[in-house]
């Protein structure tokens, strides 16, 4: 098939060219709003042609370019591998939440994404994650409209609390004081070969085969500190647990800690891949830079991230800079910036990819009455370049559109309902995040196009 289409294009190609006038493809590096283009490889090259000028000029005297046109636009549309479109130069996503806009609204919103040069989209419904199960129908054509804007999405299916899992006692984590906890005990062997295998093979299962998937996101993953101190864990250790560093057997449960989180960072990947063997799929492993650095967090929890990370196809630790009017405050998002990166780099090595996340709305602003003052188009600008500079090449935004994030267990139900009952719209964050900052997009649209092109 692949050799035909090259052999038919060379021979329509050849006879074109042989005609009075010949062929003249028009390229441009720069694309209009919304305008129609395909992407092909051709001859072990990509070209952008924009097909609607070149069609229209060729349509009334040059039946031989149209077919060739024809013949491209195929290609483009058709069988997987030789035909696909090629991964940008540089990956640009930002958060969206689904339930923090009006459904009507998400379409448009897309488009304007990617106008500004964002090549990817990370969706989910805020207060629950496991909304993409319960919403099927709503996320589904979320991801459709995300497709024909030209945006690639990567779905947020995991932070430990935001979610509406049903809460089984005997998965839930137990902390030092026997309280059971809202979270999920990762370390329990049988909520991983059940519960969390479903969850994750429904999600893979469902959305796998559409064409915008681009990967799968776990937030937060060491966030709710997985202090369990159950009578699952006391079973599988075999003694009485240890409850601070000055305790018999301390370093040993530190040690077996460590094993059970690398288990569930390899049951988790298998249970997406058995569904989901795309390898263009990235999965993907954050916290916030803290959770990841802090060796006292590490040794709370038995976490050895490298260890987990290695699992994963690519990693990040999140950053929240804070921007104000003093002369300083650049400088510390500066320092910011490159500590999350550099530190997780000596943790991961120098072959594994980070994808690297910062809030792209002031948080010291974020419930202050009026429109942000910060970040600016330079100030996001300024991230961007210190992080490509350090090697990043996944720039990740919080976010695009984001809502009210502080909710109550009985909230956070009421929020997200299964459908077919209307979703909800979480409170508002107005001016604070990039959807509604008119006076940023402009300059940082600019900047993000011409990273690509």
């Amino acid at each position: 098939m692949k050799s035909s289409l090259f052999l038919l294009l060379a021979r329509v190609g050849s006879a074109a060219a042989a005609r009075p006038g010949g062929v003249r493809w028009q390229f441009r590096s720069r694309w209009r709003a919304l305008e129609a283009t395909h992407k092909c490889f051709l001859l072990g090259a990509t070209f952008d042609i924009t097909l609607r000028s070149v069609y229209n000029a060729a349509m009334p005297k040059r039946p031989l370019l149209c077919l060739i046109i024809a013949i491209i636009s195929l290609c483009a549309v058709t069988g997987t591998g030789w035909s696909q479109q090629a991964k940008p130069k540089v990956r640009i996503s930002a958060w969206y939440w689904l339930n923090s806009a009006p459904k009507a609204a998400w379409e448009g919103d897309f488009l304007t994404m990617k106008h500004l040069g964002f090549t990817d989209v990370l969706l989910c419904y805020g207060l629950d994650l496991a909304g993409i199960v319960t919403r099927k129908t709503e996320t589904k054509q979320a991801m459709q409209w995300a497709h024909k804007a030209g945006l690639g999405v990567y779905l947020i299916v995991w932070q430990p609390t935001a979610n509406s899992l049903e809460r089984i006692p005997e998965f839930m984590q137990v902390d030092v004081n026997g309280n059971r906890l809202d979270t999920f005990d990762v370390f329990n062997a049988k909520w991983r070969s059940t519960q969390w295998k479903n969850f994750l093979q429904d999600i893979a299962k469902t959305y796998g085969h559409e064409p915008a998937m681009a990967g799968y996101v776990f937030d937060d993953s060491f966030g709710s500190g997985n202090i369990s101190y159950g009578p699952y864990e006391e079973k599988i250790f075999g003694a009485p647990l240890p409850r601070k560093p000055e305790d018999p057997r301390w370093e040993e449960w530190t040690k077996t800690r460590q094993g059970w989180w690398e288990d569930w960072a390899k049951d988790t990947i298998a249970y997406i891949r058995q569904l989901d063997a795309n390898p263009r799929h990235e999965i993907y492993l954050e916290d916030i830079i803290e959770q990841i650095t802090n060796p006292k967090r590490h040794a709370s929890m038995g976490l050895d991230f490298t260890r987990v990370a290695k699992h994963f196809d690519a990693v990040g630790g999140y950053t929240t800079p804070v921007w104000t009017t003093n002369l300083n405050s650049e400088k510390k998002v500066a320092q910011l910036t490159e500590n999350a990166i550099t530190s997780v780099r000596k943790k991961v090595g120098p072959e594994k990819q980070i994808v690297y996340t910062f809030w792209s709305a002031n948080i010291a602003e974020e419930r202050k009455p009026g429109p942000a003052a910060f970040p600016t188009a330079a100030q996001i600008q300024k991230i961007c370049e210190q992080a490509l500079g350090l090697g990043v090449r996944h720039l990740d935004m919080y976010g695009y559109r984001i809502g009210e994030y502080l909710a109550t267990r009985e909230e956070m139900a009421r929020m997200v309902p299964p459908e077919p009952a209307p979703y909800v719209l979480t409170g508002q964050f107005p001016q604070k995040f990039m959807w509604d900052r008119p006076e940023i997009q402009t300059d940082l649209g600019i900047y993000l196009n011409g990273l690509n092109n």
